[in-house]
């Protein structure tokens, strides 16, 4: 059957083929609703704190104080050019502060890879999976960073609770979360946006089920999950939001 005739049958279920090898959006209904509009209707349109954990250049912390214009959004970038296009993008949004750490279990140093798409900077050695992300994550370079801890970070900034902790640190959002702890014993993160794999784009990379269980064993549960990415005819990754239970 030709790819035609197969899109055609599958538009009736939401559902588009693309080819192999190359990474794919699904074409699903159910995937279309938007996690930032989602967030905002399950924090009832109100947020004072924020924490955007790979702020990058910055584009989804402005995003964020325009939906939650009450909210003070901190927005970590450890990476120094991309720090300094932060800091260009945010003049302006003054309830926007930026931080120039790579979020972790513990405070310290750590070597940052910097990857052919700088978008893909991480923690984590670079993996192939056979998509054409492997180039976009190919290594250029590294330098080192300087960690630093949720808690730790919330404590010597008098931050009592977290709204939305966002995540998009490719790989490392389990030991960011380690670093966590405190808060998420007491429930004192209302909502986790975060970026999760089904394939291991990094070397010793967590995966999905990886934080899920971990979130679980807190008290937070699986809300659903946004934006899937699919190579080869399975999940590659997607976004997710977990709230307390």
């Amino acid at each position: 059957m030709k790819k035609e005739s197969i899109n055609k049958f599958l538009s009736r279920f939401g559902f588009e083929v693309h080819g192999n090898g190359y990474i794919q959006s699904l074409k699903k209904t159910s995937f279309k609703e938007d996690a930032f509009e989602v967030q905002h209707k399950i924090l009832t349109g109100e947020a004072k704190c924020i924490l955007d954990v790979g702020a990058n250049r910055g584009d989804t912390a402005i995003k964020y104080s325009k939906l939650f214009d009450q909210a003070k959004v901190y927005a970590f970038e450890p990476f120094p050019e991309t720090y300094e296009k932060l800091l260009t993008n945010i003049k302006g949004y003054g309830k926007i502060i930026p931080a120039q750490y790579a979020i972790s279990e513990k405070k310290g140093e750590a070597v940052l890879f910097s990857n052919f798409n700088e978008d893909t900077n991480s923690l984590l050695p670079s993996d192939k999976i056979g998509l054409s992300s492997d180039q976009q994550v190919k290594n250029k370079g590294s330098v080192t960073v300087q960690t630093e801890t949720i808690d730790n970070f919330c404590r010597n900034n008098n931050i009592q609770h977290i709204d939305i902790l966002k995540m998009d640190i490719q790989g490392s959002e389990l030991v960011a979360l380690k670093g966590a702890v405190d808060l998420l014993e007491k429930k004192k993160i209302k909502l986790i946006y975060t970026e999760t794999y089904f394939k291991q784009q990094y070397q010793s990379q967590p995966l999905f089920h990886d934080i899920s269980s971990f979130l679980y064993s807190y008290g937070y549960v699986i809300q659903d999950i946004y934006s899937p990415i699919y190579g080869n005819g399975s999940l590659a990754w997607s976004d997710a939001i977990f709230i307390p239970k």
